[in-house]
């Protein structure tokens, strides 16, 4: 019992630096700073309409686009950063350690007219409008980005 202090404070040391240390290390130190498409990617959780309907056919194929994009954004082929496409659709520059609650979705804007991106930054919801053709669809995507310095709605 004369001991008891040390003892004390070895289990301490050890709980806090010892089982602890990898996971604090792994939260402060093994953070990538560089976000990459293939991120974005498994991020966002696509909704989708009913299957076979015209509206999950469009989904599916602004998907489509939607991953072009991303590779495209992550090759240099437009000037934007994919951490643009973060801060847009979440107002955060990188991703958290614990990722997003609730998990981020994209969604699809059906209503003719609305040609650009629309964020939630609450929900992590990013819109995504319905174009016919990729050169559209990025285009609109570019510059409502671009053109939203902070993030929400282009």
């Amino acid at each position: 019992m004369e001991e008891r202090e040390q003892l004390v404070q070895a289990a301490t040391t050890f709980f806090v630096e010892g089982r602890t240390k990898e996971a604090l290390e792994h939260f402060f130190g093994g953070r990538k700073l560089e976000i990459e498409g293939e991120d974005l990617m498994s991020l966002f959780k696509a909704e989708l309409s009913c299957p076979g309907s015209n509206r999950w056919r469009l989904g599916k194929k602004v998907e489509g686009y939607w991953r072009d994009f991303l590779v495209d954004v992550e090759d240099g082929v437009f000037e934007i950063e994919l951490q643009q496409i973060l801060i847009f659709a979440s107002g955060a520059d990188r991703i958290p350690a614990l990722g997003f609650t609730p998990q981020p979705t994209i969604g699809f804007i059906h209503e003719i007219g609305r040609n650009y991106p629309e964020a939630n930054t609450c929900l992590v919801k990013l819109k995504l409008p319905i174009h016919e053709t990729y050169e559209n669809f990025t285009k609109y995507m570019f510059e409502g980005i671009i053109q939203s310095p902070t993030f929400g709605m282009a």
